[in-house]
């Protein structure tokens, strides 16, 4: 039924759409382009179109969130951002979230040593393992699974990328399907027009070492274009048994057929080997030692495949047909060993170890409170998952008139598939990697998704910018194994509570809905604009939220919605002064967080917490010094401010509870409650600030670079007091899970110099050079640290 319904509407769109626009098409290609671009006066039309067609031949690979064109952040109306080329290279970061903290309305939280689990959001959504932020690379999907578990256990490594575009308003329209806290598109560099080795070799603190080589090129007489790179990270991370290493191969094959057609082939093998753990620290531990880590047995293991067959076919200067097909196969392997607190005991004292610890880690020999002390137990749970994603995205542009109003226009559809095989292990020592399987599921997901946006051009100046996507998803859950509940031994299917049960078990999910969206936009100057948009933004439920997967108990709820709003300026006031100035408002009718988030309750189940509102303003300011004073110097000053308060709007006085045995139950909710640490918890929390939400941001940096091509930059980055629950809780619990999460700030240098053409260059770079130790996060278990102070040393040689 699905296959069919989804096979008629992949047909109206791809079919009766184009065709209609087609028709209206009139003969003379000149009707409905845009204006000469300034930039490309005194070029003949000729030059400029081999340059357009050669520019368009390199690119067919990518597909572009924003684009690299000036006229191209116009287009987009709502907020934008773009970290170019060459705050990359003058920066080096050496992971993701180093780059996008940058990025205005930006929240990031680090729980491992280099962002290999991001945790990135915008404008004040749950940045929780990326969940709620739509990853791209190049326009496909980089998460494993991005409709069921789109947690991002892989990103994108930043040394890779040419440029990092980044859209949080209506803009988002067009790509989905989670597009609540931004969608981040990494946009590979293009092939080179003539072959050329690229090698970058990085060193420094803590053991970390990088080296990406490159080698790419066009051939003319063949109209094929080319790029292989391979990509060597290492490191000790700032924790004990933190190490890692990553191996990054990438292909791209570029294949011009006539002067309408390019086809082309993307191929990925990513590895990595990591002792990842989710457990952080204790209060009393983090005082001792920061770098402590009780979990040295915990080790994951990711191995990634993906390609992406793509054609793109130009009818005319004014259309064109995009189609893409991507495959991915993912082995994901996670060990982590099991451990316990020294909790309180009716007589209100720490408990003593159980038998079964097999290592203990405590702040002093005696005096530990009660939740201090961490018991590493001797068994150790394993998640392995095996994810198998695919699909077929065709996408549409053109210019049309009609009635003498110009439109651009955007349309397309895509049918996506997903299949999860998820097993728990447990293993009965913590060193050993072969265990009894407890749990297993296969989960689903098939999702048909069309959209289209149309930029009407209602004057030279004002354009008004609506559209539409719709999704139609189906998840079910498949449960093979099971742990038992009380229900299971009452009816003697099981003789006691968490013994494994072999079962067959089925539960679906149906989710159907409908995104508008409305921009609009008015070039105040040639490069100086103001626009506004509304739009609603939308995130599925996941697997995590749509099902229980340690018993295999439905919690049937909703998908995330919001609708958005926003209005603000963008642009070069003057050639020497850009800024970007946003206002918006986020209402959520039904946020999805975690009890242990909304109200400590015991475990992590995942509720409908109600309404939520976010507001805020973005800021982005941009003075060049060196031309406001005329000088062949770069002399630019960087200031970002943002501001950002999100309040829960909504006491749910009738919520779900995980009980003992593992059941959910439905529960009337006091006003008032006791936490599992014996604190009074106030249990409607209207008016609350969400977690992980810092009210305040700012970024100043300034830099030089000159004539002969010396750079240096110094920056500080400052974040606000964030708070790790729902409750708002101020007080630090013993066990680091809850209570404020600090301000703090931190200072960044860099320094290099690069030869002329880029032939080679030698750079330094400094981060958190005060050495600055502080709580980035307490999840997902404990007090998790920002990364301590890292210089790193490098080098870049071209050959060509």
């Amino acid at each position: 039924m699905f296959l069919r319904k989804s096979f008629r509407l992949t047909l109206f769109v791809f079919i009766f759409i184009p065709f209609s626009f087609l028709l209206s098409q009139p003969n003379d290609t000149t009707n409905g382009t845009s204006e000469e671009d300034p930039s490309k006066k005194g070029t003949s039309s000729s030059e400029e179109s081999v340059n357009e067609r050669r520019r368009r031949f390199l690119e067919s690979g990518q597909i572009n969130v924003i684009g690299a064109k000036d006229d191209d952040m116009k287009k987009i109306p709502g907020s934008a951002s773009v970290i170019g080329k060459k705050i990359l290279k003058e920066t080096n970061p050496i992971d993701s979230m180093e780059a996008l903290r940058r990025v205005p309305g930006a929240t990031i939280r680090y729980q491992d040593a280099v962002g290999l689990t991001p945790n990135i959001a915008f404008r004040g959504v749950s940045n929780e393992e990326s969940r709620k932020t739509l990853i791209l690379e190049d326009g496909v999907f980089t998460s494993l699974s991005p409709y069921g578990q789109p947690e991002s256990y892989f990103i994108p490594h930043i040394d890779r990328m040419e440029r990092v575009e980044v859209v949080k308003g209506s803009g988002s329209i067009l790509f989905g399907p989670t597009t609540l806290g931004g969608i981040v598109n990494y946009v590979t560099r293009k092939p080179p027009e003539k072959p050329t080795f690229n090698a970058k070799i990085i060193g420094g603190m803590n053991g970390y070492a990088s080296g990406l080589l490159q080698y790419g090129g066009t051939s003319q007489a063949t109209n094929t274009a080319y790029d292989i790179s391979y990509l060597r990270t290492q490191g000790n991370g700032f924790r004990d048994y933190q190490g890692f290493k990553t191996n990054d191969f990438n292909m791209k094959l570029m294949q011009k057929i006539g002067e309408k057609d390019t086809v082309f082939l993307k191929f990925q093998s990513y590895n990595q080997d990591s002792q990842a753990t989710y457990l952080g620290l204790t209060q009393g531990l983090y005082w001792k030692n920061p770098k402590i880590n009780p979990a040295k047995y915990d080790h994951k293991n990711i191995d990634r495949q993906a390609a992406v067959i793509g054609h793109d076919h130009t009818f005319n200067e004014n259309w064109k047909m995009i189609t893409r097909a991507y495959w991915t196969n993912v082995g994901f392997k996670f060990r982590q060993e099991s451990f316990s607190y020294n909790s309180q005991t009716n007589f209100g004292f720490a408990s003593r170890p159980p038998d079964n610890a097999f290592g203990v880690y405590a702040p002093g020999l005696f005096g530990n409170q009660a939740g201090d002390v961490i018991y590493m137990l001797d068994s150790t749970p394993n998640r392995n998952f095996f994810f198998k994603t695919g699909g077929l995205e065709t996408k549409v542009e053109g210019k049309f008139v009609t009635f003498g109003i110009e439109h651009e226009i955007a349309f397309g559809a895509r049918v996506h598939s997903e299949n999860v095989n998820a097993a728990n292990n447990i293993f009965p020592y913590p060193n050993m990697t072969q265990g009894i399987t407890t749990q297993q599921q296969n989960r689903n997901s098939r999702a048909l998704a069309t959209y289209v946006q149309d930029t009407i051009k209602v004057t030279e100046k004002f354009k008004v910018i609506p559209g539409v996507r719709y999704e139609d998803i189906h998840q079910n859950v498949y449960t093979h194994r099971r742990l038992a509940t009380s229900a299971d031994v009452a009816a003697g299917t099981a003789s006691s509570v968490g013994q494994t049960l072999v079962v067959s078990e089925a539960n679906d999910s149906v989710t159907r809905v409908v995104l508008p969206g409305l921009g609009l936009t008015y070039d105040i100057t040639d490069r100086f604009m103001w626009f506004s948009g509304a739009h609603t933004a939308f995130s599925p439920p996941t697997f995590s939220t749509l099902q229980n997967p340690a018993v295999g108990i439905g919690y049937k709820l909703s998908a995330e919605r919001s609708n958005n709003y926003e209005t603000g300026f963008r642009g070069n006031i003057t050639r020497y002064f850009y800024t970007q100035v946003s206002t918006y408002a986020l209402f959520f009718s039904n946020q999805i967080v975690n009890t242990n988030e909304a109200g400590s309750l015991t475990g992590a189940v995942p509720i409908n917490a109600g309404k939520s509102v976010n507001r805020g303003v973005e800021s982005n300011f941009v003075f060049d010094f060196g031309k406001f004073y005329q000088s062949r110097w770069e002399i630019p000053l960087e200031i970002t401010y943002s501001y950002t308060k999100a309040v829960s709007t909504t006491y749910q006085p009738v919520g779900t509870v995980q009980n003992a045995d593992g059941t959910v139950s439905v529960t009337n909710q006091p006003q008032f409650a006791i936490n599992s640490s014996g604190n009074l918890i106030k249990v409607n929390t209207n008016g609350n600030y969400l977690p992980y939400v810092p009210m305040h941001t700012f970024i100043g940096g300034i830099g030089f670079k000159s004539p002969q091509g010396f750079y240096a930059r110094m920056e500080y980055q400052y974040f606000d007091k964030q708070y790790s629950d729902l409750q708002n809780t101020k007080n630090q619990s013993t066990d680091g899970s809850q209570g404020v999460v600090p301000a703090y700030g931190i200072w960044n240098a860099d320094f290099g110099y690069e030869a002329p053409g880029g032939r080679w260059s030698f750079f330094v770079n400094g981060k958190n050079l005060q050495d600055r130790v502080y709580i980035s996060g307490r999840l997902p278990v404990g007090i998790q640290q920002g990364p301590y102070r890292q210089i790193n040393i490098g080098f870049t040689l071209k050959l060509d």
